[in-house]
């Protein structure tokens, strides 16, 4: 039986911890609270009255979106935030990002609610280490997206669709209103069906980053109808990596966790995919089913140089190499203890 796959979910805190002093240029992400004077945007919201009290970016666009006098502001508002994510540059040093999808192979999905275009850049120069790389589902829309929707064809901005050749048109973004629409958007609905298949399909789950906002209620709800009902789920893991307390992780998840089969860690180095990258499924499957011990310290760790993780990469790509496609790849982080 071939092992399933591991679907990570990122929010924007996976962003921050990905450019926590900020992007090449200096650029910094945010989260949604405090967003609007985070990214200087202050002055779109000048002479408006609002009802909310609240500094949350889904909640002031919310309002303004309600508001058909506010439909200039609401204009200016996106175009403002489109254009600053998109100028949004990775460091050339390793990222969160980079030890993130090089963490993964093709069986495994990144699904990812960040409007911001770092993941797919991070995958770009990824892909010049190895092909067998987890595919990437943009569940809000991205800035590095464009889409040819005569032929359903999609890839990075300025590119061209490979049938008709015709410059790819940007996607759309999906913007924090009470109630989304997964639907309207092919490309935003095609992502929506990925993941939701896969997501039934999988063994491990990742959330990285990610609040679980109450305008995201119904991409909650998708997500919780394709994971399924947790006694069909008790041997499956479920791994978070946030800032919160464990209390309050577990208040906020516990309808996807099945009793202690969880891990909560506060950085990505400490989690599954950063003690055990490209064999998180396998290893966990083993320690847990199997008894078999696991080595958590020959896996990333903080602060590693491009050299390092070509170091790290050498073994386990020549095992994905030379293992056949209907065979499991070897348990690289346990056979010495074997």
């Amino acid at each position: 039986m071939s092992m399933r796959a591991h679907t990570v979910i990122l929010g924007a805190g996976a962003t921050i911890a990905a450019i926590p002093k900020g992007d090449k240029n200096g650029m910094k992400s945010s989260v949604m609270t405090g967003l609007i004077s985070n990214l200087h945007l202050e002055d779109i919201l000048k002479g408006i009255e609002l009802n909310t009290k609240s500094d949350n970016l889904e909640d002031i666009y919310s309002e303004l979106y309600s508001r058909p006098e506010c439909k200039d502001s609401v204009y200016e508002l996106e175009k403002r935030l489109y254009h600053y994510f998109k100028n949004l540059e990775l460091p050339d040093s390793p990222t969160v990002y980079d030890f993130l999808i090089l963490s993964l192979t093709k069986k495994d999905v990144i699904a990812t609610f960040n409007w911001d275009p770092l993941l797919l850049q991070a995958y770009v120069r990824c892909h010049m280490l190895t092909k067998n790389l987890p595919h990437i589902l943009c569940l809000h829309g991205n800035v590095a997206i464009s889409y040819c929707k005569e032929h359903q064809e999609f890839g990075v901005t300025d590119a061209t669709c490979p049938v008709c050749g015709k410059l790819l048109s940007p996607i759309k973004l999906l913007y924090p209103v009470a109630k989304k629409n997964y639907r309207n958007d092919d490309y935003i609905k095609a992502c929506w069906d990925a993941v939701e298949y896969i997501l039934e399909n999988s063994y491990m789950l990742t959330i990285f980053g990610y609040s679980a906002p109450d305008s995201d209620k119904e991409a909650i709800k998708l997500l919780k109808k394709a994971w399924g009902s947790l006694e069909n789920r008790q041997l499956e893991e479920v791994s978070i990596i946030d800032i919160i307390s464990e209390k309050d992780m577990l208040k906020k998840w516990n309808q996807f966790i099945y009793s202690h089969h969880y891990r909560y860690t506060n950085n990505f180095f400490d989690s599954y995919l950063g003690m055990f990258p490209r064999r998180s499924c396998e290893t966990v499957f083993a320690t847990y089913q199997l008894n078999i011990p696991a080595d958590t310290k020959r896996g990333f760790q903080d602060g590693m140089t491009w050299h390092d993780i070509h170091c790290i990469l050498s073994e386990l790509l020549t095992e994905e190499i030379n293992t056949p496609v209907d065979k499991n790849l070897p348990l690289h982080y346990t056979r010495r203890n074997i």
